[in-house]
């Protein structure tokens, strides 16, 4: 796979494709620079290389770690299909290069709670968040915020066989009323009481087709009505825009649209499972704060690329290597000893008793 992707080009020096990942992942995660990379290669007995031939190898090697990753991604999803009902969360984060105020790099990532990242697409920052981009399997769960709350792409995963369960804004879809005129959400909403939910039956407007979809709204509590309206002034002011009006009063609900039948999963249930989202933040929380993955050194577009990819590869083995931890002793048997006791507990009994019993998936 090197030599077709010419990031092996002659082997006098660099022939193996380990010398080539190792060299990667000193300058990536090893968070070493061009020269001390080629010190450390010279002095281990990697090969004898200066730092401008560390710079040409990273640079030649771009692709073919692109490459590496989605192999080992597809030979993951593969071992993981046994589960009956998967679910996905679909995100994305931003890198910015040296110097820069902006995003340069957007990381579109899939990750399975139950096997850690199986999907990355590394573009540009003009390339926008959107479902399309991800391809899903039939059968799946696909969870993500509110910035994937377009009407193409839960028609996308609905033609992909998969059920989607996506926040959404107040006007991020094209809501419209039973004779397809234009649904005005709020007004609907304003009746419901702190902690109260609504499960509605709504139909977007797609392009030249209406999507009958299923809305499920909380209302929040004043202090995370007053918490979200002070983001929304926020990010108002930091626009330079007076803000409308309409966006505080939407701050007062959480709506979630989605594809899963009412029968077998109840508004409660919906909105639980929309919680697991939060795992993909924290997964985004590692790839930052322990492969500092937002301290991207590189301009050069290439050498960036590697960069990105070396620190992806290396977050790939670090969920495995945990998971193999986790289901092996001393921590599998305590991992189960510690959910039969919370399973135990009175108040756990409580709680579940007081709600109702989430479906299975």
């Amino acid at each position: 796979m090197a030599r077709t992707h010419r990031a092996i080009v002659r082997s006098r020096k660099l022939g193996k494709a380990e010398q080539l990942l190792r060299l990667a992942w000193l300058y990536g995660p090893g968070g070493m620079s061009l020269r001390t990379a080629a010190g450390w290669a010279s002095g281990s007995g990697l090969a004898e290389l200066s730092d401008v031939a560390v710079l040409k190898a990273l640079r030649r090697m771009a692709d073919w770690m692109e490459t590496l990753v989605g192999r080992v991604l597809q030979s993951r999803l593969e071992q993981t299909l046994r589960c009956d009902r998967p679910i996905v969360l679909v995100d994305a984060t931003s890198v910015v290069q040296p110097g820069g105020m902006q995003s340069n790099w957007v990381l579109h990532c899939r990750y399975r709670p139950d096997a850690g990242f199986t999907g990355f697409e590394l573009t540009d920052q003009h390339a926008r968040e959107h479902l399309a981009r991800h391809r899903f399997r039939a059968g799946e769960l696909v969870i993500a915020d509110r910035g994937y709350a377009h009407g193409p792409g839960l028609v996308h995963v609905l033609d992909c066989d998969a059920d989607y369960l996506i926040r959404a804004g107040w006007r991020s879809l094209a809501w419209r009323d039973g004779d397809g005129n234009r649904l005005a959400l709020l007004d609907r909403l304003e009746h419901l009481k702190s902690g109260e939910i609504a499960d509605m039956r709504v139909t977007i407007a797609v392009k030249d087709q209406i999507l009958t979809t299923r809305l499920v709204v909380q209302a929040r509590s004043e202090e995370a009505a007053a918490k979200t309206r002070r983001d929304v002034k926020r990010k108002a002011q930091k626009n330079c825009r007076p803000g409308d009006p309409r966006s505080l009063t939407a701050a007062r609900y959480l709506m979630v649209v989605t594809s899963l039948d009412t029968k077998r999963y109840s508004a409660q249930d919906v909105l639980a499972l929309y919680r697991m989202r939060w795992q993909i933040e924290l997964a985004f929380k590692r790839l930052k704060s322990m492969l500092h993955f937002d301290r991207l050194p590189a301009k050069d577009k290439d050498l960036a690329r590697t960069w990105l990819h070396s620190h992806l590869l290396l977050a790939i083995v670090l969920d495995k290597l945990t998971q193999q931890a986790l289901d092996s002793p001393p921590c599998a048997a305590r991992n189960a000893r510690a959910a039969a006791l919370y399973l135990a507990h009175p108040a756990f009994a409580q709680k579940r008793s007081a709600r109702h019993r989430p479906a299975r998936h």
